[in-house]
């Protein structure tokens, strides 16, 4: 019973050790370009200048190039390129944004030095890098020459034979161990067939590594994500080289335009009435007036019962002025026989009484004068010949062109310096100068009021129009200045930028921020100047998994 069990073990053994070995080359240097880790992909190489980023990607024999901008990454498609591999030269195809070279050289595997001739606008830019492509599997079960299998023919012939003579078990089971020796000798394989990966195929040794063609962005077992450059022209990946700086942080503030209360002018009827025009008519609104010009009148209302009242106390005062004035003459053409007091006290009677009546008069037609106080530019009118207003109401105001103001509400608790300089824009586009003349210290609904004077007025602002102000605060912040659309939020809050390490190799950073405008911020950690931040497609870039 030993004998046989030791010969099935000695044949399984045999049947093992036969077995070919798994090759894989997926690892293996593919040139200049960075090689994904876990990742199988396309041979591909990259290289740069100073303006221009390119990557070459082979295919059996055709080669792919893309061409970008060194700085911002945008695609360089008008372009003449000019390929030589090995040192055959020919020109690259344009097509649909990218370039197409074959060269049947490319199907060998090895590396391939390959140079680039890019004219772009005039000016010519030189690319060189080496493309490796890998070798292919060992093969193992190359044919055998004649002889052995008609050697391995008589062997089992044999086996049988005597097996069959003598009828043995044991005879058989050793016959078969000899067999089974004899293929081994000859180098015959009797296990499984040999199982060979390479490039793309599947690579049996690592299951857990992502795989993919490399036309598709993933994340790569380090953590990294490759994004491939047709990936990144899809989703526009745009780019900017992180500069070091220092910059003032500013604060977005909403206001409006007013005038500048030392220089403008609201006209009010103080008793309400009927409005009418002087001789120089009512002005309109953009007419330039002058200090002390009559703009328009308000006649006062009467009631019925006031015109009896007026026309009663008239009556009397026109009969007392009768009697004291015959009076006076009687007593005047007595002079000297009648107190010279006499005479003076009847003419101060008349003159009184006179008086009386005038006033009264004038107030059954007195009229509110409104004039301008001051130099300006009508810039409001509520008024129409015969409308009848009532006390307190404003006809007109007036401004100064020449000085406008404006107000704005200040959330910020951060110091903002008496005579700091700020930045006004109008719903247009507008931009202008302005001066910050101070802030309030009553809160208006969480915020401060704050006033800017304005400088340079240009010549379309209107009162009241909204206005957004870019308003310096704070102190200077030292750090890489990026536009703000580089900044992505994490899932926990924390911001993080997608920084671009190779031309097809992305890592995600978390980074520190202090805002600067409306525009940029400053990264205060984690980003070097000189580094390529993606500032368009990162929200695309961070659903990568």
């Amino acid at each position: 019973m030993i004998r046989p069990r030791l010969t099935m073990t000695l044949a399984a053994l045999a049947m093992v050790a036969s077995a070919s070995l798994a090759i894989a080359h997926g690892d293996e240097d593919h040139g200049a370009a960075a090689t994904p880790v876990g990742l199988s992909v396309a041979p591909r190489m990259e290289a740069a200048t100073e303006t221009l980023e390119l990557v070459a990607a082979a295919k059996a024999d055709d080669l792919t190039i893309w061409i970008d901008g060194f700085a911002d990454n945008v695609p360089v498609t008008g372009a003449t390129v000019s390929v030589t591999v090995d040192g055959k030269t020919g020109p690259a195809k344009a097509a649909n944004g990218f370039y197409t070279y074959s060269d049947g050289g490319l199907e060998n595997p090895g590396p391939h030095e390959l140079s680039f001739l890019v004219s772009n606008d005039g000016a010519f830019e030189s690319l060189s890098g080496t493309l490796t492509v890998p070798k292919a599997a060992a093969d193992t079960t190359a044919a055998m020459p004649i002889w052995r299998w008609l050697l391995i023919a008589a062997l089992v012939a044999l086996v049988l034979a005597g097996a069959w003579h003598w009828r043995a078990r044991r005879l058989g089971a050793a016959g078969l161990a000899v067999l089974i020796g004899a293929l081994l000798f000859f180098g015959i394989p009797v296990g499984p067939a040999p199982v060979a990966a390479h490039g793309d195929e599947d690579h049996g040794a690592s299951p857990g590594a992502p795989t993919g063609s490399g036309e598709a962005a993933v994340k790569t077992a380090d953590g990294k994500l490759f994004g491939p450059k047709s990936v990144q022209r899809i989703i526009g990946v745009r780019t900017v080289l992180a500069a070091a700086g220092e910059a003032q942080p500013n604060t977005s503030l909403t206001g409006k335009i007013v005038a500048d209360p030392k220089r403008g002018g609201l006209i009010q009827s103080a008793t309400g009435g009927r409005v009418t025009a002087p001789a120089s008519r009512l002005p309109i609104i953009g007419q330039a007036v002058r200090a002390g010009q009559v703009l328009a009148f308000v006649e006062p209302p009467l009631q019925a019962i006031d015109r009896a009242t007026l026309a009663r106390e008239s009556s009397d005062l026109d009969q007392q002025i009768a009697l004291a004035a015959n009076s006076s003459a009687r007593l005047r053409r007595l002079e000297g026989v009648v107190p010279r007091r006499q005479i003076e006290e009847a003419g101060i009677t008349l003159a009184g009484l006179q008086r009386r009546r005038a006033a009264l008069a004038q107030a059954r037609s007195a009229r509110e004068v409104l004039v301008s106080p001051i130099d300006g530019v009508i810039g409001l009118s509520n008024v129409r010949v015969g409308q009848v207003v009532s006390a307190e109401t404003t006809l007109f105001e007036i401004v100064d062109r020449s000085r406008l103001y404006v107000e704005a509400n200040l959330f910020d608790r951060r110091a903002l310096a008496a005579g700091a300089k700020a930045v006004g824009k109008t719903a247009d586009g507008t931009t202008f100068d302005l001066v910050f003349e101070g802030a309030g210290l009553i809160d208006r609904g969480r915020a401060a009021p704050a006033l800017f004077r304005v400088v340079g007025v240009p010549a379309n602002l209107r009162i009241g129009e909204p206005i957004t102000i870019e308003a310096p605060l704070g102190g200077t912040v030292a750090g890489v200045i990026v536009p703000r659309a580089a900044l992505l939020s994490s899932a926990n809050g924390t911001p993080s930028v997608f920084v671009k390490t190779h031309a097809e190799l992305f890592e995600q950073r978390s980074v520190k921020s202090s805002p600067v405008d409306a525009s940029r911020v400053a990264l205060l950690s984690n980003v070097k100047p000189g580094e390529h931040v993606v500032t368009a497609g990162a929200e695309l870039l961070g659903q990568v998994r």
